[in-house]
């Protein structure tokens, strides 16, 4: 019999990993029943690798990444039946045995799309995998060279860099590349640094994922570019409230058109991202007047600190909009910010409402401040400064604006007219 289930290993490379493990010390809880082999192989993280072996069915179980299936461990506990039985333990097999076993009753055509499904997010991380390891060896030489350095080579090594993380499924590390590319080579290493940190914060995590908890990780995975599938999104459960149009971002990536759409409910108080793609000239699937409101339930994507939704009947408001509030002082805004960066350190995208605030031009710079002085500059694509500065005529203005940590991208202005694009 084992020698059966050993002719099952994919290639010979396989095979021979699954050697390699059978001398591994790192195995604990060893056990099986005549029908079934388990174990638990120590990876020096929070969970272990689980696998489980069917022995007379020949079908293999394991947590592991790789995309094969029998994996090297599955083959390492055949080996271990073969040549080492006294390893294992006839008895109460672990708890986590116990969805194996549901999983394997369950009819072979739903096992079969879970496997193929299971597979295709396994190979995209393995693949994922390889852009990180190159993305980190980049960020090692640039510590060696330094910052200056780093910025006299040009955009054309960020470019190439960005090309090798989409050819990675890296879509969202690639984009933070793609515009280090555009920041020129004069006075921006402030921003060199900032970009590079958020970078390298990702690739530590990214490591350790396995770790967090599910909805940590989602956030995770979201930020590198796997998104969840509508079908889930709708399966999960709806907010359902009376949503404003506070703000609009329309940009283009090539020949990717997208679109960011900001709404806050009546009485959740909560924002929802809505995040659109076209391509070309095709025009977007959903309009979204700015200070329009729409009824009916968003569907979050899952996380720590949910913000980007799907809406998928939205259906006219026709009433006023009542219990919108904003930020006395920029205060406030960082306290706040601060809690949410504490449950989603990966926020791209913070949106504020800032009361009594005025626009001001402080030497090259475009700033915001607030009644106790404090100042925070305008990002540097932001075009309608002095169109914030007609509106206000210098005095006090409510602002709806996105935050990245360090700069404000004013989104729509409060006005006797209502609300206004900024």
């Amino acid at each position: 019999m084992p020698d059966h289930l050993l002719q099952l290993a994919p290639d010979g490379k396989t095979l021979e990993s699954g050697r390699r493990l059978f001398y591994s010390r790192r195995w604990r809880l060893l056990g099986g029943d005549g029908q079934w082999l388990w174990g638990e192989f120590d990876v020096n993280s929070k969970r272990p690798i689980e696998s489980t072996v069917q022995v007379v069915e020949g079908r293999f179980y394991c947590t592991c990444r790789a995309r094969a299936r029998p994996c090297a461990h599955g083959l390492a506990l055949v080996l271990l039946l073969k040549n080492n039985p006294d390893r294992f333990t006839v008895g109460q097999p672990p708890d986590w045995f116990r969805s194996v076993q549901h999983q394997a009753t369950r009819p072979a055509r739903v096992i079969n799309d879970i496997t193929r499904a299971d597979d295709r997010l396994t190979a995209r991380l393995e693949l994922m995998d390889s852009g990180v390891d190159e993305l980190e060896l980049r960020l090692l030489d640039v510590a060696r060279r330094g910052l200056a350095d780093t910025q006299a080579q040009g955009g054309d090594t960020w470019l190439a860099t960005a090309a090798r993380l989409t050819d990675a499924k890296l879509p969202g590390l690639a984009g933070k590349l793609r515009r280090l590319a555009t920041l020129g080579t004069d006075g921006t290493e402030q921003e060199l640094a900032r970009t590079l940190g958020d970078v390298y914060l990702f690739l530590r995590a990214w490591r350790i994922r396995d770790e967090f908890p599910r909805e940590r990780r989602e956030e995770l995975y979201q930020i590198a570019g796997v998104s969840t599938k509508k079908d889930e999104l709708l399966g999960r459960p709806a907010t359902t409230d009376h949503w404003l149009v506070l703000g609009l971002v329309e940009g283009q990536e090539d020949r990717l058109r997208y679109r960011r759409v900001w709404l806050r409910g009546e009485q959740s108080r909560r924002y929802v991202l809505l995040l659109d793609f076209a391509f070309g000239d095709f025009p977007f699937e959903q309009s979204w007047p700015l200070s329009a409101s729409f009824d009916g339930g968003v569907h979050y994507y899952p996380g720590s600190y949910a913000q980007r939704a799907v809406f998928p009947e939205p259906r006219p408001g026709g009433r006023p909009y009542d219990g919108l509030s904003g930020y006395a002082s920029f205060s406030g805004m960082l306290e706040n910010y601060r809690k949410a960066l504490g449950v989603n350190p990966w926020l791209l995208q913070y949106p504020v409402y800032l009361d009594a605030i005025r626009p001001k031009k402080g030497g090259e710079q475009f700033l915001l401040v607030d009644t106790e002085g404090v100042a925070f500059p305008l990002v540097p694509d932001y075009e309608n400064f002095y169109r914030l500065l007609a509106v206000s005529g210098g005095g006090a203005m409510t602002v709806f604006a996105e935050f990245d940590g360090y700069r404000l991208r004013p989104l729509s202005l409060l006005t006797e007219l209502g609300l206004v694009a900024a």
